[in-house]
């Protein structure tokens, strides 16, 4: 059988061996293909096919929300970027949805009696048993797709907590509970099994404990809140609850309540019971240990301590009784009761995409408003730029390329300009109108506009800067978006109306929409033809300079919440919404969603490569379309 071609998605360096003593570092581990997917023929070790031909996801692997060993001492990590097994050997394998996982956001994982791994997805749960993929969904019996959490019971089964109940497998039958000790079991967070073979559910609303016969419901003390609500049963059968106000103990009997601190130290996010029957808690602001006396906090800020992050998502006990931690962005990292060791996978610095720019070069350039400042891909290899080489902020809220090729970011802090090699940073001190820059459009002259939410415009000329404010110049200082016409006019728009600056005055457009005044017009986008197309909330609207003209999901848009809009080469419309991209031919339109290779359905924004490829950003990484690939 030929070897098929697999799109290696991360790029690894050598594993770097921790010293057993020494200090905390950061290997990158080897990746290797993954191995084969559901309804295709593989063996074992060869690598994976293109499921979409086109089509290509780059995700994050260091945004980590769950953790497991398998039966080889193999960890899997899970998060939105998808799954990735850690070997002991120095190499890592990421699986998204072009391998067959059934979506690329993965929120739990567990391994079950026979060694096969199972994903909880956004859409539906996977199983991996090492060399197939079968998923599972509502037509096969999970009472809903959105899996939150997988326990797997003394006898076997595995248990679901969904956004539509609990569902039990058995291996052959499914078995869905939605209400129980009065209980809905609608919003069900976490799964534990305890020792005697019984099963607790955390809910909103309070817990619920499974004998295999009958339900009970427990109130968590005298929390009416439960926040996050993640559970763990101790060695000594006692339950732990972590909330937003701090871990709760439940010995049978009574509650017992512990302070882990400051409010932020409080919000338990998860729970883990090392080897040596001693309770850890992750925490926004660090992980804590508790051996039953003595609490210990162990952060990014101390340099005894080599936590990556101090946002603790997950964890998980190794079978030589080492902690890892999940974190929220920085990827994994172990500690074996002396010393910390971090793992993290090369590639886009996070899934949540908010911004993208495609320079002359064809290098793309992706933002993220969260953090994490900004990646380049330039078709083979990955590099990231933060506040460490020059960006004012690591939030970038905002991306243009220059004619020229230069690049400008905005951020919560001001704007960046990168001209390859050297940074310059201008804020409010400089001219700028405002340090939050939420879009940039570069004109034909090479000048920049920015806008700054709430507060007004900024042009910069390359010496002076000039700002125009509403009356008289805007519509509205609240400007959300900026476009460049083809006769070099800019459009922007406001919270009240659309603005056009023609390079001597200004024109408002003022226009009914379904019957409504113009409010908050999403991304906009200007064709060749001349005519300007804009994103709102109930669909998008074409104008021509004379007239309106309104296409919704009646027309045959993916969705009327518009989140992004680009113009392609060959002057297609494409729409992003929050049920996938659009594309609009000028009498058709065709929708693309996760179903055809598109790496989240809810498209935040959208770029045009020199080549004709486009690029979207979702909250799970980037896809990269090119129809002649």
């Amino acid at each position: 059988m030929k070897k098929l071609i697999w799109r290696v998605l991360i790029t690894g360096l050598v594993l770097l061996v921790a010293s057993a003593c020494g200090p905390a570092v950061i290997p990158h581990l080897t990746p290797v293909p993954p191995q084969s997917v559901t309804a295709l023929t593989f063996t074992a070790g060869e690598t994976a096919p293109i499921l979409w031909r086109g089509w290509t996801s780059y995700t994050s692997a260091n945004a980590v929300t769950a953790l497991a060993f398998d039966q080889d001492g193999n960890l899997w990590t899970g998060g939105p970027g998808g799954a990735v097994q850690w070997r002991p050997d120095g190499t890592y394998t990421q699986y998204t949805v072009e391998h067959g996982l059934a979506r690329n956001r993965v929120n739990s994982i567990a391994v079950a009696p026979d060694g096969a791994l199972w994903f909880g997805t956004g859409g539906g749960v996977s199983r991996f048993d090492g060399e197939r993929w079968a998923t599972y969904t509502t037509a096969d019996g999970l009472a809903y797709d959105w899996v939150t959490s997988i326990a797997v019971a003394p006898d076997g089964a595995l248990w679901f907590a969904t956004g539509g109940g609990v569902s039990r497998f058995d291996g052959e039958s499914w078995t869905t509970y939605a209400t129980a000790g009065g209980l809905s079991l609608y919003r069900v967070n976490s799964i534990a099994a305890a020792p005697d073979g019984a099963l607790w559910f955390g809910t909103w609303g309070g817990l619920l404990r499974f004998d295999g016969k009958g339900w009970t419901t427990y109130n968590i003390g005298d929390v009416t809140c439960c926040g996050t609500l993640p559970i763990a049963v101790a060695t000594d059968g006692a339950l732990w609850v972590g909330t937003d106000e701090g871990a709760w103990r439940f010995d049978g009997k009574g509650w017992t309540t512990y302070n882990l601190g400051d409010h932020q130290a409080n919000s338990v996010q998860s729970i883990a019971v090392a080897a040596d029957g001693t309770l850890w808690f992750g925490t926004i602001i660090g992980v804590s240990h508790f051996d039953g006396k003595d609490w210990t906090r162990y952060t990014t800020a101390a340099t005894a301590n080599g936590l990556a992050d101090n946002w603790v998502t997950s964890m998980v006990t190794a079978p030589d009784g080492a902690l890892w931690f999940g974190t929220l962005s920085h990827g994994v990292s172990r500690f074996d009761g002396k010393s910390w060791t971090t793992y993290t996978a090369d590639g886009l610095a996070s899934n949540r995409v908010t911004s993208i720019a495609v320079a002359p070069d064809g290098a793309a350039w992706f933002g993220f408003s969260t953090g994490g400042g900004v990646s380049r891909f330039d078709g083979e290899g990955w590099t990231a730029y933060t506040t460490a080489d020059g960006l004012v902020s690591n939030a970038v809220l905002s991306i243009a390329v220059a004619p020229a090729g230069g690049l400008w970011l905005g951020t919560d802090k001001g704007v960046s300009r990168f001209d390859g090699k050297r940074w310059t940073t201008y804020t409010t001190a400089d001219g700028l109108a405002s340090n939050r820059v939420t879009s940039i459009a570069v004109a034909p002259d090479g000048a920049p506009w920015l806008g700054t939410g709430r507060e007004r415009i900024s042009r910069f000329d390359g010496k002076r800067w000039t700002t125009y404010t509403a009356p008289g110049d805007l519509a509205d200082n609240a400007v959300s978006s900026i476009a460049v016409a083809p006769d070099g006019s800019l459009w922007f728009g406001t919270d009240k109306a659309v603005s056009r600056f023609d390079g001597e005055g200004w024109t408002t457009h003022t226009t009914p929409y379904h019957g409504e005044p113009w409010y908050h017009p999403r991304p906009m986008a200007a064709a060749p033809d001349g005519t300007v197309w804009f994103a709102t909330d109930e669909g998008v609207s074409r104008f021509d300079g004379e007239g309106w003209t309104a296409y919704t999901t009646a027309d045959g848009l993916a969705s009327n919440a518009v989140l992004s809009i680009a113009v392609a080469p060959d002057d297609t419309l494409w729409f992003g919404t929050d049920k996938g991209v659009s594309r609009f031919d000028g009498k058709g339109w065709t929708t693309y969603t996760t179903a055809d290779g598109l790496a989240y359905d809810s498209v935040t924004s959208i770029a045009v490569a020199p080549d004709g490829a486009l690029w979207f950003g979702t909250s799970s990484g980037v896809t990269r379309y090119s129809p002649l690939e």
